[in-house]
């Protein structure tokens, strides 16, 4: 696994995770599990750089508890289209599809797609899920192919 993320990260010192829809931290048990999974992932990796946190629900309470371990909050989301110009880990842990999509679509060139780390909600299930519902995902499903996808992580 580990040699998946340094062949994204090339010759890249480190690269900055962004960290979209992570909910209430103030409000939410959830959240906070997930946030704090975030920043232990930074201390225990040296080339994970700074976290930028991207979600419009975010309280100013939360903006200042967590500002000494994540860099840049924005509440204006880029609901997902944040292109990957350079190696970018994307931490999504409870996302809905159309978040995966939007990202996907915003980075849908080679170029851009090889950028992409990505920690969250099985594609496989996310795809199933919404074939059963009769919905189609516009890239999703196209992506299943190339993709490379563990439930079981052992960073070590």
């Amino acid at each position: 696994m580990l040699e998946a993320f340094f062949r994204v990260l090339g010759s890249e010192l480190k690269m900055q995770m962004v960290v979209y829809g992570i909910g209430s931290i103030e409000s939410y048990e959830p959240p906070q599990l997930q946030l704090s999974l975030a920043i232990l992932l930074k201390r225990k990796f040296s080339w994970i750089g700074d976290i930028e946190v991207l979600d419009p629900i975010l309280s100013v309470t939360e903006l200042v508890c967590w500002k000494p371990w994540v860099v840049l909050f924005y509440q204006l989301m880029s609901k997902g289209r944040q292109q990957a110009s350079k190696p970018t880990p994307f931490f999504m842990p409870h996302c809905e599809a159309e978040l995966y999509d939007n990202l996907f679509q915003a980075n849908w060139r080679t170029e851009r797609l090889n950028n992409i780390v990505l920690f969250g909600t099985s594609l496989g299930h996310i795809n199933s899920m919404h074939q059963s519902l009769g919905a189609q995902l516009m890239l999703i499903p196209r992506g299943i192919s190339w993709l490379f996808e563990s439930s079981r992580v052992n960073l070590q």
